[in-house]
């Protein structure tokens, strides 16, 4: 088995609307740490979801807000293991989503 550290998603612009943030790839991935930045001058609101593969979208932060310039460390992801086509979707608009972890193969 490989254990190797990667950037998950080196950084998005999230919208108004949710969008994948990561796509889990063949083996499992294991997220280790994630950031919501908000590089704007108001407040916004985020939410986050999981998909699992063949499965639907379930809320894994339905709403929280992040202050102007301010910054989410996002703990309900601390440690979430992926599976093969697992997804995660978020929507913020104008927030970036940073997020590292390790695949295993």
């Amino acid at each position: 088995m490989a254990v190797v550290a990667k950037s998950l998603q080196p950084g998005i612009a999230l919208t108004s609307s949710a969008v994948a943030v990561f796509t889990a790839g063949a083996g499992t991935t294991v997220v280790s740490a994630s950031v919501l930045s908000n590089p704007t001058a108001a407040a916004v609101a985020f939410m986050l979801q999981i998909q699992r593969s063949g499965g639907s979208a379930l809320e894994l932060v339905p709403s929280r807000s992040i202050q102007a310039n301010g910054t989410d460390l996002l703990p309900e992801l601390g440690n979430l293991v992926l599976n093969s086509g697992d997804v995660l979707l978020a929507s913020g608009d104008g927030l970036v989503c940073v997020l590292s972890g390790y695949a295993m193969s």
